[in-house]
C-alpha cells in the first residue's frame, strides 16, 4: 500500500503522536516501534527527498504536539490571562520541532537517492539512525536547543538500559535506540538482533552497575514545601510560606544536617544583600551547615536587573555563594533585549511620541555568566543546576575540577500533573549517568529526589506531596568517557557510522522502494 499527499502525512503525524506515548511515565514501548517503523515505511515509500522531508516533518509535529502538551498547563495557572495562546503555541512549537525529523528524513532520502545501496534493508536503517541522531543533537543547540524527550528516554523505565549514555550520551543512545525500534521494518531477522542486542545491553549495563549504596556522604534535608503556583507569588502569602519551608527545615534530625535544600525560587520575593528575609532564613541553616536554596536574587539597584539563582547562605544569614541561571527558557524567562527594549519605549514616553505603561523587562530574568564548581566546608564540591539547565547534556558542570555531586533545583507546579515532570526527571536522571555522578533533585510540588551516579531514584517525593527527605549524599563513580570527553564520544560514534555507510555505499544497489532524486 502506497499513500500520497495528506493522508501520508495524516499516517505520519498520528505514528509519531504514538510514538511520543513512549515517554515517561507511560513508557507504552510497544507504540514507539509502531511509530518508528511508520516513519521508516512512510520514508521508503516518499518519491523523493521533499516528501520525506514533509512527511517526517509531519510525524515529528505529532510527536512533538503529544510530548509537549504539557506546556499548556501553564498557560492555565491563575490568573490564566493568556490561557488563550496556549494551544496555538504548543502546536506551533511542536511544528518548529517536527522539523527536525524532516530534516532527518529528507538528508536520508537525498543519500540514499545518490548512493542506491544505502536504501538496501539494512543499511537504510543505520543511515536514518544517523540523520537522526544529528538532527537531535542539533534540536538540542541551535537557538539556545530544546533537548526535551531525545528518543533514547523510551528506556527510562530500565535503569540497565540507561547505561549506554554513559559512553556515548543520550544523543548517542539515541542512535542505537532508533535501530532497534525500526528492526522490524527490516524483517523478523533484524527483529531478532534487535532483541539480542537489548537483552545483551541490558545484561552488561546490570554488571557495570555496584549496588546501591548510600555512602557516608553528608547527611542533607530536601524540602518539598508542594505550594501550588497559583499562591506562591501572592503578598499575603508570603511570611506563611517562609514560615512553613524554615519548620519544614527544623523537624526532627536537624542538627545532624550539613544542608537542607529549598526548591527553585523558594522564598516568594526577591532576594537582596541585607535583606531581613535572610535572618529568618537563617533559621533554617543546620548548626555549622548551609541551607541551599533557590532563589530570585536581586542587588541594592534593582536597575541591574534579577537573576534566577541559587543561593547558599550561612548560619549568620550571609549569602556565602551564589549561581546564576544562564540557560534560561526563551519568552518563559528571558525576552532578548529586554533592557534595550525598555530603555527604547521609555524614551518614546518621554518623547511624547506616544504613551507607555509598565516595562518590558518586567518578567525577564538576567542569564548568568557561566556554569559554576561551588567548594564549601563540610560539603563535597558540587554544580548546581537550576530547572530547565538539566536537560542539557553535557553542560551541567563548572569549568575546573570535577564535583562530587549535583544539584537541581527546579519548580515544576506550572505543570500540574502532566507529564512534563516526569519527563524532566528522566533528563535529570540521565545527566547522572552520563557525568557518573549523583544528583540531589530539590521540586517545590515535585518529584523531588536522590540519584545515584547510575541514574537510580534512591528516594523520593511524588508529585503533589508534602514532605522532606532526608539522605546521605551518594558516591560518585570514576569518571565516565562521556563525563570525560563530552559530545567527543559522540563524533566518534557517528564517524564510525559513517565508515559503516560507506562501506555499504561501495556495494551492490539494494532494494529500493521509490528512492529517487525528485
Amino acid at each position: 500500500m502506497t499513500l500520497r499527499g495528506w493522508r501520508a502525512a495524516g499516517v505520519a503525524f498520528l505514528a509519531g503522536a504514538l510514538a511520543a506515548l513512549a515517554m515517561p511515565p507511560l513508557h507504552w514501548l510497544p507504540l514507539a516501534i509502531v511509530g518508528a517503523v511508520a516513519f521508516v515505511w512512510l520514508w521508503d515509500t516518499a518519491p523523493g527527498p521533499k516528501s520525506a522531508l514533509l512527511w517526517g516533518w509531519a510525524w515529528g509535529t505529532g510527536h512533538f504536539a503529544v510530548g509537549s502538551y504539557w506546556i499548556v498547563e501553564a498557560f492555565f495557572v491563575p490568573p490564566a490571562d493568556y490561557a488563550p495562546l496556549g494551544p496555538p503555541i504548543v502546536i506551533g512549537l511542536a511544528a518548529l520541532l517536527g522539523f527536525f525529523p524532516g530534516m532527518a528524513a529528507g538528508a536520508a532520502k537525498w543519500a540514499a537517492g545518490r548512493w542506491p545501496a544505502l536504501g538496501g534493508r539494512y543499511a537504510r536503517l543505520l543511515l536514518l539512525a544517523v540523520t537522526w541522531t544529528v538532527a537531535e543533537w542539533l534540536r538540542g543547540h541551535v537557538f539556545t536547543g530544546y533537548a526535551w524527550n531525545p528518543l533514547a528516554h523510551v528506556w527510562a523505565f530500565a535503569v540497565p538500559l540507561l547505561q549506554g549514555a554513559a559512553l556515548f550520551g543520550v544523543y548517542g543512545l539515541g542512535l542505537f535506540t532508533f535501530m532497534i525500534l525500526a528492526a522490524p521494518a527490516a524483517g523478523w531477522r533484524a527483529s531478532l538482533l534487535a532483541l539480542a542486542v537489548v537483552a545483551g545491553a541490558g545484561f552488561a549495563g546490570q554488571s557495570v552497575m555496584a549496588p546501591a549504596e548510600t555512602g557516608d556522604g553528608p547527611l542533607v534535608r530536601i524540602v518539598q514545601p508542594n505550594t501550588p503556583q497559583a499562591e506562591k507569588w501572592r503578598p499575603e502569602n508570603r511570611a506563611r510560606q517562609v514560615n512553613k519551608l524554615v519548620e519544614m527545615s527544623r523537624r526532627d534530625g536537624f542538627d545532624r544536617l550539613a544542608a537542607v535544600i529549598w526548591p527553585e525560587t523558594a522564598p516568594p520575593f526577591i532576594v537582596e544583600p541585607g535583606s531581613p528575609a535572610l535572618e529568618v532564613m537563617a533559621k533554617a541553616v543546620p548548626p555549622g551547615g548551609y541551607l541551599l536554596t533557590g532563589a530570585a536574587r536581586g542587588t541594592r539597584n534593582r536597575d541591574e536587573g534579577v537573576w534566577n539563582s541559587l543561593l547558599v547562605i550561612d548560619g549568620a544569614g550571609e549569602i556565602v555563594a551564589t549561581y546564576d541561571k544562564n540557560h534560561l527558557v526563551p519568552l518563559g524567562e528571558y525576552i532578548p533585549f529586554h533592557k534595550q527594549l525598555a530603555a527604547m519605549l521609555l524614551w518614546i514616553n518621554r518623547s511624547g511620541l506616544a504613551p507607555v505603561s509598565g516595562s518590558i523587562g518586567r518578567g525577564s530574568f538576567e542569564v548568568g555568566e557561566s556554569r559554576v564548581t561551588l567548594d564549601l566546608p563540610r560539603l563535597p564540591s558540587f554544580s548546581p543546576i537550576i530547572c530547565y539547565e538539566v536537560i542539557f547534556p553535557a553542560a551541567v558542570t563548572g569549568p575546573g575540577a570535577r564535583p562530587r555531586w549535583l544539584l537541581n533545583v527546579t519548580n515544576d507546579a506550572w505543570f500540574g500533573l502532566s507529564s512534563g515532570p516526569y519527563q524532566h526527571l528522566a533528563s535529570a536522571r540521565l545527566r547522572s549517568v552520563e557525568e557518573g555522578l549523583p544528583m540531589i533533585r530539590a521540586a517545590n510540588t515535585g518529584v523531588s529526589a536522590v540519584i545515584d551516579a547510575y541514574g537510580r531514584v534512591l528516594a523520593a517525593l511524588d508529585m503533589e506531596q508534602e514532605g522532606i527527605i532526608d539522605h546521605r549524599i551518594p558516591p560518585a563513580r570514576e569518571p565516565t568517557p562521556y563525563g570525560r570527553w563530552g559530545d567527543g564520544t559522540l563524533l566518534v560514534l557517528l564517524l564510525l557510522a559513517a565508515g559503516a555507510l560507506a562501506l555499504f555505499g561501495r556495494g551492490p544497489s539494494g532494494k529500493k522502494s521509490g528512492i529517487s532524486s525528485r
